[in-house]
């Protein structure tokens, strides 16, 4: 399977330090972080080497998602693990579509925490959350530093960061990038085009005049060893100073080529700052490959409800399995080779 990944960087693939040849079980629980740039708590997904017991469930599972398979609150797997911080998704995405990676990481040998940033609601304080996403990891890792089964279980050094879309910028920050809130204020003049864009217009928010100060300000931690961010969004609205000083390495992987064709919101050069900065693409993929795999009716049942279809679309050439499966190792291994 992995030889069809086509890579426009060469990467060697390899398991997490302590994983087996073969992938181990995974195990799922629920911690919970006072995030205080909220006044609130989120929920935090663990996923983990499972070892034997636990409750067979399938996380995420709907009539149109297939779900991952865990073993909800089993004991951890004996060893010492590397721990991921992961976000995932956009504004209005929904944890339970990134299982499919957390599950993978875990699966090789990795202790992975997961913040369930709770989806942005219609009106201005959906732009807070570029601000408070960050927020939600820093938060989550203080909440793992305290369980004392992680703390048995982790291994020793930093943590990898590994976004996805807002959350690929979400783990940016924590390296040190910041908003430019004023280039952030103009993300959606025309001609910009950005992910969230027409959602904003419909709402008739005037970025111009919602968006807060704050959004800049500074959410690195020093904690994080290393950044793997996936299609990052708002880019582009990122103070080009801040990511000159970003002292961790940051593999950049885009779901398609790794240069060209970028994304509207996405400039081609707008991380070329980053001293440490590996550009990996991912051949034949789209961002619909990083949500969760649709079951055999989840497209019709989209349709049935008069809801776009896109999300369980499968691309030409390699299947959503098959590109997830790969993009797991292929993170994996990023998360191996970090300092």
């Amino acid at each position: 399977m992995l030889s069809r990944l086509v890579l426009a960087t060469v990467l060697i693939l390899g398991l997490l330090p302590g994983a087996r040849a073969a992938d181990r079980e995974v195990g799922l629980r629920r911690l919970a972080a006072a995030v205080g740039e909220r006044g609130a708590t989120v929920a935090v997904d663990l996923w983990y080497p499972a070892g034997a017991g636990g409750e067979p469930v399938r996380q995420g599972a709907t009539p149109v998602f297939e779900g991952v398979a865990a073993l909800r609150n089993a004991p951890a797997a004996e060893g010492r693990f590397p721990v991921v911080l992961l976000a995932h998704g956009g504004l209005r995405s929904n944890p339970d579509l990134a299982g499919w990676i957390a599950a993978g990481l875990a699966a090789q040998g990795a202790i992975v925490v997961m913040p369930r940033s709770p989806a942005a609601r219609p009106g201005p304080g959906a732009l807070d959350e570029a601000r408070l996403r960050p927020a939600d990891l820093r938060a989550a890792l203080d909440a793992v530093e305290t369980d004392p089964d992680v703390a048995a279980h982790r291994a020793s050094g930093r943590v990898v960061a590994v976004g996805f879309f807002l959350g690929g910028t979400s783990a940016l920050a924590l390296a040190g990038a910041r908003l430019d809130a004023q280039a952030y204020r103009r993300s959606c003049d025309p001609p910009a085009a950005g992910p969230d864009c027409s959602w904003f217009a419909a709402q008739g928010l005037d970025l111009h005049a919602a968006i807060d100060d704050r959004v800049g300000d500074p959410a690195r931690d020093p904690r994080i060893a290393a950044v793997i961010a996936v299609d990052p969004e708002l880019t582009g609205s990122l103070a080009p100073a801040s990511l000159k000083e970003i002292a961790v390495p940051v593999t950049l992987v885009r779901l398609g080529p790794a240069t060209g064709a970028a994304l509207a919101d996405v400039p081609e050069d707008a991380l070329a700052g980053i001293p440490a900065l590996r550009r990996v693409g991912i051949a034949g993929a789209t961002p619909f490959a990083a949500f969760g795999r649709c079951t055999p009716r989840g497209a019709a049942l989209l349709v049935e409800e008069g809801e776009d279809d896109a999300i369980c679309r499968e691309g030409a050439g390699l299947s959503r399995a098959e590109l997830q499966a790969g993009m797991a190792r292929l993170i994996g291994a990023a998360v191996a080779s970090a300092p």
